[in-house]
């Protein structure tokens, strides 16, 4: 165990690899200092400038560098397992001893031990002693990782360098200080033993790491996000840098424009459902007929609506309609389509006319080509007589006897797709027990996990299905039945529905 220990301090203190300690400072300063001394004595020695009385000073200031440089290289080369903890250690110390910094520690060194062993010419030791320069090449490395060492601490954002199998590197001061516990975690030692490292970077590893990841800090109410790049060598994945910005100013700045949004969306949507006839009965003294409608947005507001009311004493008009598109664009255009059909049937003009007046306003200005699918009618209380057009909207259900079939209609255009579009006029005769079921396509396209649609089939046996009573009953229990078909799927279009009982 002591061992251990100590070897992981000798590394500490002797690794060059730009980790950067306390007792590393000092050690490199002192290499630093005999590399620009001993190239001082190799340049003077070439130039044969050196007094005759000053060569033993200057052998003794060789001998103790070189003395240095050896105890630095073979301390090095015992510790370099540490470094490498993966890889075997006589193979990490073989792959040290070829590496590019370790020859040049050799050659630094050779030419001092050469003469001791063979007689050499004065002129060939000189020239071996130039090797004695490659020791700059050092220097240059020291100043390198001191100055990219400067430059990271200098950036306000937290970086933090792994290896490809997630092991940590290094890390700059803003990172330190938003992880403390990256200040005593071991080169190469995993990431993920920093006891404050976030869980959403936990998984660093050329499979599972994104582009971008966001976290909220432990214990804290601050968020950051997670720039991760990649180092490739010839398609070879080298490493990772992390890039760590605080960005909680603009996650509230966000979450307070979403909540102001929603709040006016939830604003919009009981402007809309006001406009809507949401009091039944809405006639309490009328008991010719009974009427019941629902609407159920996909959104906070949406872009279907229905509508009824009364364009004389004894005749009622109801509406169904279904703009195109979703949320406030859609909610616009329906509250410009609501108030259209009902200002202008007020005027009693024929149905058709009051569909083409419709259409061709709408159209003006239509940059945005929206349309809106309407079915509009008009009953006659005193006669039965019910006259309608429908502008593209889904054909409505009528009961007369016992069982639900479809209304027979002439097919249009849907009001705002096209100016100048006719529409004609049909009617039919409404007794007591009659019922006129209208709807949008949100109820017979509604989906099921399975994709599978509710479709018309669905709609009018769910309808003949029904105990009728009274239209709320009818359209509570189809209701009903869409939610039990689409079984918690999540509900992507409006669902309105209007039922009307002649009484």
């Amino acid at each position: 165990m002591m061992y251990t220990k100590t070897k992981r301090i000798i590394c500490d203190i002797v690794r060059d690899d730009g980790h950067r300690s306390i007792a590393n400072r000092i050690f490199s300063n002192v290499i630093t200092a005999l590399i620009i001394v001993n190239v001082t004595t190799v340049v003077l020695d070439l130039l044969e400038v050196i007094p005759a009385r000053s060569e033993p000073v200057f052998y003794v200031i060789e001998a103790v560098s070189v003395a240095i440089f050896t105890v630095e290289y073979i301390l090095r080369l015992w510790t370099v397992d540490i470094l490498f903890p993966r890889i075997k250690p006589a193979k990490a110390r073989l792959r040290y001893a070829l590496s590019p910094m370790s020859l040049v520690d050799i050659m630094a060194i050779l030419p001092f031990y050469l003469p001791m062993a063979f007689p050499i010419n004065m002129t060939i030791l000189r020239l071996l002693r130039l090797l004695r320069l490659l020791r700059v090449l050092k220097l240059n490395r020291y100043s390198n990782a001191k100055t990219s060492e400067m430059i990271l601490s200098s950036i306000k954002e937290a970086i933090v360098l792994t290896d490809a199998d997630g092991s940590f590197l290094s890390a700059n001061n803003a990172a330190e200080k938003l992880f403390p516990s990256l200040k005593s975690l071991k080169k190469y030692a995993p990431i993920n033993q920093s006891r404050d490292w976030p869980e959403e970077l936990r998984n660093i590893d050329g499979q599972t790491a994104k582009d971008s990841i966001s976290f909220e800090m432990n214990n804290s109410s601050s968020y950051h996000k997670a720039d991760i790049s990649f180092i490739y060598d010839r398609e070879k994945l080298l490493r990772y840098i992390i890039i760590i910005q605080d960005v909680t100013e603009t996650v509230l700045l966000e979450r307070a424009e979403r909540e102001r949004l929603q709040s006016e969306l939830m604003i919009s949507a009981k402007i809309q459902s006001s406009m809507l006839p949401n009091v039944f009965p809405p006639f309490p003294n009328r008991t010719e007929f009974d009427i019941f409608a629902l609407m159920d947005p996909a959104k906070e507001v949406g872009g279907d609506f229905y509508d009824f009311f009364f364009i004389s004493e004894n005749k009622l008009a109801v509406v169904m309609a279904d703009v195109s598109g979703k949320g406030i664009p859609a909610a616009l255009f329906m509250v410009k389509a609501k108030t259209l059909l009902e200002n202008t049937a007020q005027r009693g003009k024929p149905l058709s006319e009051v569909m083409e007046i419709v259409n061709n306003q709408l159209c003006e200005g239509n940059d945005e080509c929206m349309f809106v699918t309407v079915f509009l009618g008009v009953l006659d209380i005193t006669s039965g007589k019910f006259s309608y057009v429908n502008g593209g909207h889904d054909v409505p259900l009528l009961k007369q006897g016992d069982r639900f079939d479809w209304l027979p209609v002439k097919p249009a255009l849907m009001p705002g797709f096209m100016p100048g579009t006719k529409y004609e006029q049909d009617e039919i005769t409404l007794q007591k027990g009659d019922v006129l079921f209208l709807y949008t396509d949100g109820v017979t396209e509604a989906e099921n996990p399975g994709k599978e649609q509710f479709t018309d089939k669905r709609l009018i046996d769910v309808a003949n299905e029904c105990d009728l009573i009274s239209a709320r009953e009818l359209l509570n229990f189809t209701r009903i039945k869409v939610d039990e078909f689409v079984d918690g799927e999540e509900q992507f279009d409006d669902i309105t529905m209007l039922a009307l009982l002649i009484e």
